[in-house]
Protein backbone atom coordinates (compact mmCIF):
# COMPACT_ATOMS: atom_id res chain seq x y z
CA UNK A 1 0.00 0.00 0.00
CA UNK A 2 2.75 2.46 0.80
CA UNK A 3 4.96 1.67 -2.38
CA UNK A 4 1.43 2.65 -4.55
CA UNK A 5 1.24 5.64 -2.33
CA UNK A 6 4.67 6.50 -2.99
CA UNK A 7 4.25 5.66 -6.67
CA UNK A 8 0.97 7.60 -6.97
CA UNK A 9 2.25 10.73 -5.27
CA UNK A 10 5.88 10.43 -8.05
CA UNK A 11 3.10 10.16 -10.77
CA UNK A 12 1.41 13.27 -9.52
CA UNK A 13 4.11 15.22 -8.74
CA UNK A 14 5.44 14.26 -12.38
CA UNK A 15 2.60 15.38 -14.23
CA UNK A 16 2.32 18.26 -11.98
CA UNK A 17 5.67 19.49 -13.29
CA UNK A 18 5.19 18.71 -16.77
CA UNK A 19 1.70 20.56 -16.78
CA UNK A 20 2.74 23.51 -14.99
CA UNK A 21 5.57 23.90 -17.65
CA UNK A 22 3.45 23.10 -20.43
CA UNK A 23 1.44 26.20 -19.23
CA UNK A 24 4.51 28.90 -19.25
CA UNK A 25 5.18 27.51 -22.83
CA UNK A 26 1.63 27.79 -23.67
CA UNK A 27 1.54 31.37 -22.36
CA UNK A 28 4.52 32.41 -24.58
CA UNK A 29 3.33 30.57 -27.41
CA UNK A 30 0.01 33.17 -27.29
CA UNK A 31 2.38 36.10 -26.30
CA UNK A 32 4.15 35.23 -29.40
CA UNK A 33 1.19 35.11 -31.94
CA UNK A 34 -0.04 38.34 -30.52
CA UNK A 35 3.07 39.78 -30.99
CA UNK A 36 2.62 38.79 -34.82
CA UNK A 37 -0.82 40.65 -34.63
CA UNK A 38 0.34 43.75 -33.01
CA UNK A 39 2.83 43.78 -36.33
CA UNK A 40 -0.27 43.65 -38.25
CA UNK A 41 -2.70 45.66 -36.72
CA UNK A 42 -4.18 48.05 -39.14
CA UNK A 43 -5.57 51.23 -36.73
CA UNK A 44 -5.22 52.25 -33.27
CA UNK A 45 -8.44 50.45 -32.08
CA UNK A 46 -6.80 46.93 -33.25
CA UNK A 47 -3.81 47.55 -31.78
CA UNK A 48 -5.39 48.18 -28.35
CA UNK A 49 -7.80 45.01 -28.65
CA UNK A 50 -5.03 42.98 -28.81
CA UNK A 51 -1.94 44.90 -26.57
CA UNK A 52 -4.90 43.93 -23.98
CA UNK A 53 -4.79 40.38 -24.71
CA UNK A 54 -0.93 39.90 -24.65
CA UNK A 55 -1.10 41.51 -21.23
CA UNK A 56 -3.35 39.36 -19.92
CA UNK A 57 -1.16 36.63 -20.96
CA UNK A 58 2.30 38.47 -20.40
CA UNK A 59 0.89 38.82 -16.20
CA UNK A 60 0.08 35.10 -15.86
CA UNK A 61 3.93 34.09 -17.70
CA UNK A 62 5.28 36.72 -14.97
CA UNK A 63 3.74 34.54 -12.17
CA UNK A 64 4.72 31.13 -13.23
CA UNK A 65 7.82 29.75 -13.10
CA UNK A 66 9.69 28.14 -16.39
CA UNK A 67 10.65 24.20 -15.77
CA UNK A 68 14.22 25.50 -17.40
CA UNK A 69 14.54 27.85 -14.15
CA UNK A 70 15.00 24.71 -12.18
CA UNK A 71 13.26 26.42 -9.00
CA UNK A 72 15.75 28.91 -8.70
CA UNK A 73 14.35 31.76 -6.82
CA UNK A 74 17.16 34.25 -8.22
CA UNK A 75 16.98 33.88 -12.10
CA UNK A 76 12.94 33.68 -11.54
CA UNK A 77 13.10 37.34 -9.85
CA UNK A 78 15.82 38.25 -13.10
CA UNK A 79 12.97 36.62 -15.79
CA UNK A 80 9.70 38.68 -14.02
CA UNK A 81 11.64 41.76 -13.98
CA UNK A 82 12.80 40.60 -18.30
CA UNK A 83 8.76 39.94 -18.37
CA UNK A 84 7.69 43.03 -16.45
CA UNK A 85 10.01 45.13 -19.19
CA UNK A 86 8.19 43.40 -22.10
CA UNK A 87 4.69 44.25 -20.24
CA UNK A 88 6.03 48.32 -19.90
CA UNK A 89 6.71 48.22 -22.96
CA UNK A 90 3.66 47.53 -24.44
CA UNK A 91 1.42 49.29 -21.95
CA UNK A 92 2.94 52.44 -23.45
CA UNK A 93 2.14 51.18 -26.75
CA UNK A 94 -0.88 51.21 -25.64
CA UNK A 95 -1.24 53.88 -24.26
CA UNK A 96 -0.50 55.84 -27.32
CA UNK A 97 -3.38 53.59 -29.36
CA UNK A 98 -5.23 54.93 -26.60
CA UNK A 99 -4.87 58.08 -27.51
CA UNK A 100 -4.58 58.07 -31.38
CA UNK A 101 -1.01 58.92 -31.41
CA UNK A 102 0.36 56.74 -33.52
CA UNK A 103 1.98 58.98 -36.05
CA UNK A 104 2.54 56.24 -38.72
CA UNK A 105 3.83 52.77 -39.79
CA UNK A 106 7.33 53.42 -39.03
CA UNK A 107 6.50 54.21 -35.64
CA UNK A 108 4.35 51.32 -34.89
CA UNK A 109 7.56 49.22 -36.77
CA UNK A 110 9.67 50.84 -34.70
CA UNK A 111 7.61 50.04 -31.04
CA UNK A 112 7.72 46.22 -32.06
CA UNK A 113 10.63 45.97 -32.74
CA UNK A 114 11.60 46.81 -29.76
CA UNK A 115 9.70 44.32 -28.25
CA UNK A 116 11.59 41.43 -30.36
CA UNK A 117 14.50 42.85 -29.05
CA UNK A 118 13.25 42.46 -25.93
CA UNK A 119 12.23 38.46 -26.45
CA UNK A 120 15.56 37.93 -28.04
CA UNK A 121 17.45 39.47 -24.70
CA UNK A 122 15.24 37.31 -22.53
CA UNK A 123 14.95 34.15 -24.62
CA UNK A 124 19.20 33.68 -24.27
CA UNK A 125 18.83 34.17 -20.79
CA UNK A 126 16.03 32.52 -19.74
CA UNK A 127 14.70 29.99 -22.30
Amino acid sequence: MNKLRAILATSLLSFSTIAFSNSVMMEMSQMNKQLKSLEQAQTSKDFETIATDFLLVAQKAKETMPASLQDDQERFKGYQAGIQDIIDQVKKAKELAEQDKFVDAKELKELVEQLHDLKKKYHLEYK
